[in-house]
């Protein structure tokens, strides 16, 4: 059995993550080699599976990803997360197919590509006195500020440069984040696997490593697990793993994102998780 991991070039030999999960797989007998998802030397036929891992610059070319995910399906690969979700989970505008779907996420304001808002006009009518903007299609805190109803011009300079290269969304900037953290919920072959709490560092808000953040393991309430299941429930097709990150609130758990595509999965932080994902890609490929 031989796994294609895919990954971006900048992480050719894969991430700490994923050689957890690459260690349990080779444990029960598979090959696993990691793919640089936009070489054209690569041969995706020959692999019996690949598995999207740390394909972390997909957001600076997002056609060119997109015709990727349509090359391994038109040949048939046996794709997870599969390609339906891959396409669904790659602009952050699923999250109306989440509300749509009664899942509590952050309210958003969506700004077209092209478009010149009144930033400023938009907070205030509102309500919100401090927003985080970011591009549709982002990761890891890319382009990601946060702004107020003053907006400052290098900042307001930046949001209109992301606004010619695509579209931006708008959502109101929820304190919690600073004195509760985030908390990313780790889900495998549909069960709950294990869970982080993340947090920023001083003065900041967002909660990524290589901005400072920190992450600790910890286990949640019920409540918030199955507001998680709630939003998976949302998915278009059948998948491996999801990562739910949220935040609890007085009002309950609000949804932030929900990764699907390459999500960190933090096999750093348990011993189970890389074994439950092995089993699980083990079992999907047997299968066909």
């Amino acid at each position: 059995m031989h796994i294609a991991f895919a990954t971006s070039a900048a992480h050719r030999d894969l991430t700490s993550d994923d050689h957890f999960a690459v260690t349990a797989l080779t444990e029960r007998g598979a090959q696993v080699s990691a793919a640089v998802w936009n070489d054209r030397s690569v041969d995706w036929k020959d692999f019996d599976a690949i598995v999207v891992r740390s394909t972390w610059d997909y957001h600076r070319h997002a056609a060119e990803f997109r015709a990727w995910i349509d090359t391994l399906e038109a040949i048939g690969a046996l794709v997870w997360n599969p390609p339906a979700v891959l396409r669904w989970n790659m602009e952050k505008t699923y999250l109306r197919d989440l509300e749509r779907a009664g899942v509590p996420v952050v309210p958003t304001e969506w700004l077209s590509k092209g478009s010149n808002p009144d930033l400023g006009a938009l907070l205030a009518g509102r309500g919100w006195h401090d927003a985080v903007v970011k591009p549709v299609i982002s990761a890891a805190a890319n382009r990601t500020w946060r702004v107020s109803r003053s907006i400052d011009s290098k900042i307001g300079n930046q949001i209109a440069e992301s606004l010619e290269i695509g579209g931006v969304m708008v959502q109101p900037f929820i304190a919690e984040i600073q004195t509760h953290g985030e908390w990313s919920l780790i889900f495998i072959d549909g069960e709950f696997s294990h869970s982080v709490r993340k947090t920023p560092i001083e003065g900041d808000f967002r909660v990524q490593a290589h901005l400072g953040g920190d992450a600790v393991t910890e286990n949640p309430g019920s409540s918030v697990v199955s507001a998680a299941r709630r939003a998976l429930e949302a998915a278009p097709a059948k998948w491996l793993y999801a990562r739910v990150d949220g935040i609890e609130t007085a009002a309950g758990f609000i949804l932030l994102e929900l990764e699907m595509l390459e999500p960190s999965l933090y096999f750093t932080h348990t011993t189970s998780g890389p074994v439950r994902f092995a089993d699980s890609i083990i079992r999907l490929v047997s299968q066909g």
